[in-house]
């Protein structure tokens, strides 16, 4: 049995660039990915950052890296589809982190 990792749209699209001979459904899945790209950069390091500065599971990490909602209002939702609840404090200095990465 495989063990089930999350891959967030900044890892794919870094995977499916670097590779030289792109399938006819690789280079729509590369076309797709670069429309939804906020983050550049080496973002399973940033997950894995993320994950041990705020307690997040990975496959919230992997969300936010993907969405990287702006907002209070934006990342509530998110948050709370995993039953994670965090105080005023922790969401703002979460949604300050996400702010840093995208710019």
């Amino acid at each position: 049995m495989t063990k089930k990792e999350y891959v967030s749209i900044p890892e794919v699209f870094k995977i499916l660039s670097e590779k030289r001979d792109l399938t006819e459904t690789e280079a729509e899945s590369l076309g797709y990915v670069e429309r939804f790209l906020k983050i550049k950069g080496d973002t399973s390091k940033i997950k894995n950052e993320m994950r041990e500065k705020f307690s997040l599971p990975e496959e919230v990490a992997v969300k936010l890296l993907d969405l990287v909602p702006k907002t209070k209002e934006e990342i509530t939702p998110i948050l709370s589809t995993y039953k994670i609840l965090f105080g005023e404090k922790d969401l703002n200095n979460l949604l300050d982190y996400l702010q840093e990465l995208a710019e």
